[in-house]
């Protein structure tokens, strides 16, 4: 049984990310843009992870029912309502904590297979917030969106401040980005747009 907090287990892992896969109701499937934690170091450390992707992974008794002409509603429904939607996800090593505090760097170490993965919880992420010198990690992972992934992240940081705070977060993370991201105004303008929605 999957605690509350825990969006699944460790599959793979690498320095630079890991994926993670979980059987968890729709409701409770993590988003893209979502901050997680993934235990390293025998417990002396934990990864924190970006999530920048989502697939649900074979199910063949969804091959079944979709290869049938006229399914009723209320199999789709039954479907979707009890049976556990098997999910993987993937997420980019954005900084690791450990007993001193947070670090937004690639981690010294990967989390190891199984290891539970959870939420990162709003008052740990306005923590790990206070500095963005995770954005470089961002923009240089080839493998993600990284514009799109930036303003999900940057949102999902802001949402766990209080409502006056917001604002000026996202003000203050969007100048950050843009001396990153100086020599390619076109993807600056993108994710400022972004941060404006």
């Amino acid at each position: 049984m999957i605690d509350t907090q825990d969006i699944g287990r460790v599959t793979r892992c690498s320095t630079l990310g890991f994926v993670g896969a979980v059987r968890l109701p729709e409701p409770d499937v993590p988003a893209f843009g979502t901050f997680c934690l993934a235990e390293a170091q025998q417990g002396q450390s934990q990864v924190i992870g970006l999530i920048y992707d989502l697939s649900i992974e074979d199910d063949e008794f969804a091959r079944q029912i979709a290869a049938t002409d006229d399914v009723p509603q209320e199999i789709i429904a039954d479907g979707r309502a009890h049976r556990q939607v098997p999910v993987e996800f993937s997420a980019l090593a954005v900084g690791y904590r450990n007993e001193t505090g947070y670090f937004q760097s690639l981690p010294p170490q990967p989390p190891l297979t199984l290891a539970p993965i959870r939420r990162m919880a709003p008052e740990d992420l306005r923590a790990f917030s206070q500095r963005l010198d995770f954005l470089p990690l961002v923009l240089a992972a080839s493998q993600v969106p990284s514009e799109t992934l930036l303003v999900a992240a940057l949102q999902t940081m802001a949402r766990s401040r209080p409502e006056s705070e917001r604002r000026g977060f996202l003000v203050a993370a969007g100048r950050a980005c843009a001396r990153l991201m100086h020599h390619d105004l076109a993807r600056l303008e993108d994710l400022l747009k972004g941060l404006n929605r």
